[in-house]
């Protein structure tokens, strides 16, 4: 069996998996459950409002999206922990503790950075936190808190620096995907003093309208979860990989170990998940690990490190990819079914039958690749 533990920050994790700040780490034996399923580390839903807890809505406030009738994504209208800081203090991180798995605290970066260095000391004075995530990503917030701090470098340096001054274990930042590019965040968080950067936390979004009604499902902006976000956050932490020398957590849209694996060679260290355990349960931790410890037998992998960020070298411009000598759609006769499908799907029309068999006219063909895609019954390849 492989050797799925990590080293993330300074902090040794069993395996890569990470239970997000979010709704199935609600309380400490929500964590302590994770924990049992098998999961390296959890994160508790973030704590520290100024208020001291913070109500969310009680009467629907999430919206699974579908496509053709197959969950996407998930949109939600959460903000931070409906407990009180205190129940956090002397109760809840200690029944957490019980689980074994390791504690990745996620606070509030408040307003002001010294109210966000205050509560440092409080949480840790526990000695039941092994390190800190600083919520600067929220996306529901309509105040000066959560994504309103990590959009800017300015703001997000501020409050990693005056957190990290009084932090005696280490320190991350998780990161909010709603801007253009989350380089230049990451490297004020790094200078800052930032341990490792978590990225990232939802995605500000709208859950859409009933047609029947005129009434929206949600009636407010949530963030957006699950499988469609994938491609989005990859392009965030390859970026981020590429050009921030600073430890990655990557979060979002993990379903299947195919997605932690993914994550992985793009640079990440460890990988959270949030909605697939709210879909599935948190028994999807014991499937994803047993996954990806099958997987790692069968490549013959003896550690994670040997395939962390083996895919960035590969990333490229567009420029440069269309210097590359083009390729071409070749359909398989002796495959084909002639369905019909990669005709309807070719825009430059290079798709046609001939004797009762598709073929693809190299004259016409733009090297796509979407009829290769689409073939059911995978007869066409680019050549």
């Amino acid at each position: 069996m492989a050797n799925l533990s990590v080293n993330y920050c300074g902090v040794p994790f069993k395996n890569p998996l990470v239970l997000a700040s979010a709704t199935p780490g609600w309380d400490g034996e929500a964590m302590c459950l994770a924990a049992e399923a098998g999961i390296g580390g959890v994160i508790p839903k973030t704590i520290g409002p100024k208020q001291d807890w913070a109500a969310h809505p009680r009467n629907g406030r999430m919206r699974i999206i579908r496509n053709s009738g197959k969950p996407i994504g998930q949109v939600n209208l959460e903000l931070f922990t409906t407990m009180t800081r205190d129940a956090w203090l002397h109760k809840e991180l200690a029944i957490a503790k019980q689980g074994g798995a390791v504690m990745q605290v996620s606070i509030l970066a408040m307003p002001e950075p010294e109210d966000t260095a205050r509560l440092v000391e409080e949480m840790q004075a526990t000695g039941l936190v092994d390190l800190f995530e600083l919520n600067v990503s929220c996306p529901m917030p309509a105040s000066t808190v959560g994504m309103h701090i990590g959009k800017s470098p300015e703001l997000t340096y501020a409050q990693v620096k005056a957190a990290k001054a009084v932090s005696k274990v280490p320190f991350t930042v998780k990161m909010t995907p709603n801007v253009t590019s989350l380089v230049d965040v990451a490297s004020a968080a790094k200078e800052a003093g930032a341990d490792g950067i978590t990225i990232s936390n939802s995605i500000r979004s709208f859950a859409g309208v009933d047609i029947d009604t005129g009434k929206p499902y949600l009636c407010g902006y949530g963030g957006y979860t699950g499988p469609a976000i994938r491609p989005i956050i990859m392009r965030h932490v390859s970026e981020v990989a590429r050009n921030v020398d600073i430890p990655i957590s990557a979060v979002g849209g993990v379903s299947s170990y195919r997605d932690v694996i993914e994550y992985i060679m793009l640079g990440a260290t460890t990988v959270q998940l949030c909605t697939s355990i709210m879909w599935n349960g948190y028994q999807q931790i014991t499937k994803i690990i047993s996954d990806l410890n099958q997987w790692m037998d069968e490549k013959g992998y003896k550690s994670l490190d040997e395939i962390r960020g083996i895919a960035l070298p590969y990333i490229t411009t567009v420029e440069k990819l269309a210097e590359l000598p083009p390729k071409f759609a070749h359909i398989n006769p002796d495959i084909c079914t002639n369905c019909g499908l990669c005709q309807k799907s070719c825009m430059y029309r290079a798709i046609s039958e001939k004797n009762r068999k598709r073929w693809a006219d190299t004259a016409q063909c733009d090297g796509c690749g979407i009829c290769a895609q689409i073939c059911p019954f995978q007869a066409i390849s680019l050549v």
